[in-house]
């Protein structure tokens, strides 16, 4: 839990883009029209966001900023 406060920027971004994709399938369930092309969008979308989740931030200790 310590790694997803210190990397808040991707994490927010990560959660944003899992949060984005889960409403997307939520409403084509609710509508019962399910579109191949918005899966996949989502799909990538999910994917993407968890990557972000677990990724470090340019600027923390490790990255490419030198830390004072």
């Amino acid at each position: 839990m310590k790694s997803f406060l210190a990397n808040w920027k991707t994490t927010a971004s990560g959660v944003a883009l899992v949060l984005g994709a889960l409403a997307d399938l939520t409403t084509q369930a609710s509508s019962g029209a399910w579109d191949g092309t918005r899966l996949m969008a989502d799909f990538t979308a999910f994917m993407g966001g968890v990557g972000l989740v677990f990724a470090k931030d340019g600027n923390v200790t490790g990255g490419t900023v030198v830390q004072k």
